[in-house]
């Protein structure tokens, strides 16, 4: 039996949520800016285990969705059907952080209800002299991981990735199957 999962990325336009997933699907980096226009999808076929479950095979649909503001109106369409989405910020760009809230609301407000969100502080690799610039540092993240946490009533993960350098890229996509397989086994709620 194949489980089919439906995931969103989203976050404001340029902190690589593209990059993410080129990378997931081992595509590489690609270091030119890409605008999404509307939506992009990707599937990979993933085996997943852990202490409940062994070898369970999953479709995993993401959804790249577009963060700039002009495409507020359409994005409601390509949340349907979601079963999580993949919060993204650039730990470079305050802002981008800051709009987090936002994101999440506009999700949540979308699906009617609060599914599981994993956070993600994206481009660390160019956090090389920290003295330099206002990064938002990782105890930030975790911060406002343990906020949104205790508003839905379940954890919130907070990885730091780079799309780059690959790191902790496949942990995001293993992280998200996670919370959706908690969350709805919690419900004894059918994915």
């Amino acid at each position: 039996m194949m489980l089919r999962i439906k995931v969103v990325i989203i976050g404001d336009g340029g902190v690589g949520k593209t990059s993410l997933m080129r990378c997931y699907l081992g595509y590489g980096f690609n270091p030119k800016y890409l605008k999404t226009i509307g939506a992009n999808f990707y599937s990979k076929k993933i085996n997943y285990s852990d202490d409940r479950i062994n070898d369970l095979s999953i479709q995993l649909v993401v959804w790249d969705l577009a963060g700039q503001p002009r495409f507020n109106e359409v994005r409601g369409v390509y949340y349907r059907g979601s079963k999580a989405a993949v919060v993204v910020f650039d730990v470079t760009n305050r802002k981008s952080f800051e709009n987090i809230e936002n994101w999440l609301k506009e999700f949540w407000k979308n699906m009617n209800e609060k599914l599981p969100v994993v956070l993600v502080g994206n481009k660390i690799d160019l956090v090389q002299d920290e003295s330099k610039i206002d990064y938002v540092k990782m105890e930030e993240g975790l911060k406002l991981a343990k906020k949104i946490s205790e508003e839905a009533g379940f954890g919130v993960p907070y990885l730091e990735t780079s799309a780059k350098i690959g790191k902790s890229v496949e942990d995001v996509f293993r992280e998200v199957v996670k919370v959706v397989l908690d969350y709805y086994i919690s419900k004894k709620r059918l994915v």
